[in-house]
């Protein structure tokens, strides 16, 4: 044993004995299965270790979500799909919930009943590891979700403790009576309360009360349990040995619970991410951790952990989603212009994105649009009701998902071409606001993906995929709004890659084409630092960003508007810059001797400015 395996060593035992003081055997027990899994690591995927996680920084690193029954109905025709993605420039995909659900109701499948089987209408165990090692041969990446926070009411543990058995009772949080249950009540908000109110659920067969934070049928996890901790690490670890290189830790801030508090973002939740991670960088350490917590970026940020004890290596840029789409409804900039700098200490890296499986949620900053002159409740307002569609002059499809008559709080559903426009012009014939909805769409994939950090495309957006209303027509899925974007990948929409008239290839060109520019621009090593330069046009955001492979600058002009803009250049000679900008896309040149530039409507600008080397 070397010095850094005796490094991770002592981190772990020390960290484990603050979570479980009472447990120096069920210790002596972990540190064993722990080196089970080390010495069992396939030989290829210790090759793979040898670069750790590195490939997390890589501009190169594009990403894509997708449900695999949606996308190719199981996973053997999965591998057929290689092509498409090495076509299009992905090398990370994210396959959404493949392990063995519950039957029923199962919360798109992050109702999970077996963390070792697939769900069997996509294939088997044997079907993900010959998937894996496919796209490892193509060089794209392979991520999966594991739900760390409950199982299924069908899970073998839940179905043992319907049995009676006390242990795995333990591996739950169950209560006789409800003294206790309203303890918890009396600080636990709601996920969803319309649709799943409550925090607990009682079950008639074992005479309990079970928290059940999301739905009825997800039972919460007691983690205070320790035999539950070695469970849970057990999973992780299969997951890396069979290759799994991002493993989606769903969930997060959930997963500690303590009476009086809201159970949300708790210490030892931290306690609990910092220990995997010390133990997957010790026994697999090409594995990446993504963690899922949709709050606020000022507490989401924690989950990175520090230098010294770091946590997740990569964490969702959720409210930079939210930005994107508040500024195409205000066609003002100012908001997202003023997203703090958050200071990742562990070198970690924020995925972004403009639409994935789930809603989209207002969370703004509330001080924030106060001081920008918004009342905060009415703008959210105008938010819900402006993607919804209803608001004059809104170029939006969208649904409610979790309407609260009461508060009119609501979010939205929908795909990101329906969001922007493209299916009310197709749908009023409307020439002039389909030209304005493909220049919108190509506006926020420069958005997203040529912003510092990792992108992600949702399946579909890239071929510009509407909203499907036929989910009103399933019982089990048309309470839910989201299934609105979770439809079938429409294939023959770019069977015909050639035809430029066609307005969904043009936005697959146009996604293919910005991420072909993301890894010209920023090579293998990407961004070292991005920022902010303020200038009056509201209308219009400016990014200058620092590129480690040259050592040169690339400005990013982006005009949130349908109309023509205005920069003055004085504004950006504040900043030092001065001079000619060569436009990357366009190959036009632009003076910033002159007193303006004119932007066009959504047009966005990717400009260089190379440094002067020094003799």
């Amino acid at each position: 044993m070397n010095i850094q395996d005796n490094s991770y060593m002592d981190k772990i035992k020390k960290k484990y004995m603050m979570l479980y003081p009472e447990s120096t055997s069920a210790l002596d027990t972990l540190l064993k299965t722990l080196e089970t899994f080390r010495i069992n690591r396939p030989r290829d995927l210790k090759q793979r270790d040898l670069e750790r996680c590195h490939w997390i920084h890589a501009a190169e690193t594009i990403g894509m979500m997708l449900y695999v029954d949606l996308f190719s109905d199981d996973l053997k025709g999965l591998i057929s799909k290689s092509d498409y993605f090495e076509s299009l420039g992905i090398t990370l995909i994210h396959l959404m919930p493949v392990l063995k659900r519950r039957h029923g109701e199962n919360d798109g499948g992050y109702a999970v009943s077996d963390y070792h089987a697939i769900d069997p209408k996509i294939g088997d165990l044997k079907d993900l590891i010959d998937v894996i090692a496919h796209y490892h041969e193509k060089g794209i990446r392979v991520c999966i979700d594991y739900v760390i926070n409950h199982t299924s009411d069908d899970h073998e543990w839940a179905l043992r403790a319907k049995a009676g058995d006390k242990i795995y009772q333990g591996y739950y949080f169950m209560f006789d009576d409800k003294i206790i249950p309203n303890q918890y009540e009396r600080t636990l908000p709601e996920v969803f309360p319309v649709v799943s109110p409550g925090n607990f659920t009682y079950n008639k067969l074992i005479d309990k009360w079970i928290m059940t934070t999301f739905y009825p049928f997800q039972w919460d996890l007691n983690y205070r349990n320790p035999l539950v901790f070695a469970e849970m690490v057990s999973n992780l670890l299969f997951f890396a040995n069979i290759g799994v290189d991002l493993i989606r830790l769903d969930a997060i801030p959930y997963v500690w619970k303590t009476i009086g508090t809201d159970c949300r973002n708790q210490p030892e939740a931290h306690l609990i991410l910092s220990l995997f991670r010390d133990i997957i960088e010790w026994c697999a350490p090409s594995t990446g951790l993504l963690g899922e917590a949709i709050i606020s970026p000022e507490i989401i940020v924690k989950y990175f952990g520090t230098d010294k004890d770091p946590e997740c290596h990569i964490l969702y840029n959720a409210s930079y989603m939210v930005e994107i789409w508040n500024s195409l409804a205000t066609r003002d900039t100012r908001h997202i212009s003023l997203m703090p700098d958050y200071n990742i200490e562990n070198n970690g890296e924020w995925i972004n994105y403009a639409r994935c499986h789930d809603d989209i949620g207002w969370g703004l900053d509330i001080e924030k649009t106060w001081s920008l002159g918004f009342n905060p409740h009415d703008h959210k307002q105008f938010l819900i009701d402006f993607y919804l569609g209803i608001f004059e002059g809104s170029f939006s499809s969208g649904e409610l998902y979790e309407f609260n008559p009461k508060t009119k709080d609501a979010r939205i559903s929908g795909t990101l071409a329906s969001l922007a426009g493209l299916e009310k012009a197709i749908l009023n014939s409307d020439q002039y606001q389909l030209e304005l909805s493909i220049k919108r769409i190509s506006l926020i994939n420069a958005l997203f993906i040529l912003k510092k950090g990792i992108p992600m495309i949702y399946s579909g957006d890239e071929t510009g995929q509407m909203n499907d209303y036929t989910y009103h027509e399933v019982y089990e899925k048309k309470h839910d709004s989201r299934w609105l974007h979770r439809s079938k990948m429409r294939w023959e929409v770019i069977k015909n890659p050639e035809n430029i008239c066609d307005v969904h290839t043009q936005i697959f060109h146009n996604t293919k084409k910005m991420i072909k520019i993301r890894k010209e621009l920023y090579g293998i090593t990407g961004i070292s630092k991005e920022q902010i330069l303020h200038q009056r046009n509201n209308h219009i955001m400016v990014l200058q960003q620092h590129i480690c492979k040259d050592d040169s600058n690339i400005i990013l002009f982006f005009n949130t508007s349908e109309d023509r803009q205005w920069i003055d250049t004085s504004d950006l000679k504040r900043y030092g810059l001065s001079g000619i900008l060569r436009e990357y896309i366009q190959g036009k040149l632009i003076s910033l001797e002159n007193e303006k530039i004119l932007m066009g409507p959504y047009e966005f600008f990717v400009t260089i400015k190379e440094n002067k080397k020094k003799t």
